[in-house]
């Protein structure tokens, strides 16, 4: 199944508060694992790029960076700093354009029931979302 990786990122977020010891279905738990392995490599690759997105924008506007900081700590209007406030939006860009690819990943869909021992640490709104997600079965 294809999927943004900004969705592969929230699925990730949400199985890494999981219990994993908690849930008794043992091909649930082997299936959860190798699922989480695999959106983790996936991530990885896009996190790097993030940091080397952050990394040059850092390098390239070390200059400004340090008093554009200053204007948000105070909550004050930046004024000045058009260029770099531009070259910020650009970076932005660059990491939602990143997160918003869409990627194949394969996940093996557990049972609902799977998730009864660990149904305390996650909410409604995120058992939902790993439903719609392909995570759990459904």
């Amino acid at each position: 199944m294809e999927l943004k990786l900004y969705i592969i990122d929230q699925i990730a977020g949400i199985l890494a508060g999981v219990k994993i010891n908690r849930i008794e279905d043992k091909a649930a738990k082997s299936n959860l694992m190798k699922d989480y392995l695999a959106i983790r490599k996936v991530l990885k690759e896009a996190q790097e790029d993030k940091d080397e997105i952050v990394r040059k924008f850092q390098e390239d506007w070390k200059d400004e960076l340090a008093a554009v900081e200053k204007y948000r700590r105070e909550n004050k209007p930046v004024v000045g700093h058009l260029d770099y406030l531009e070259a910020e939006r650009d970076a932005n860009k660059a990491i939602q354009d990143l997160f918003g690819k869409e990627v194949e990943l394969t996940l093996t869909p557990v049972p609902f029931d799977a998730f009864s021992g660990v149904s305390e640490d996650l909410t409604l709104e995120q058992l939902a979302f790993l439903q719609e997600s392909g995570v759990i079965e459904g």
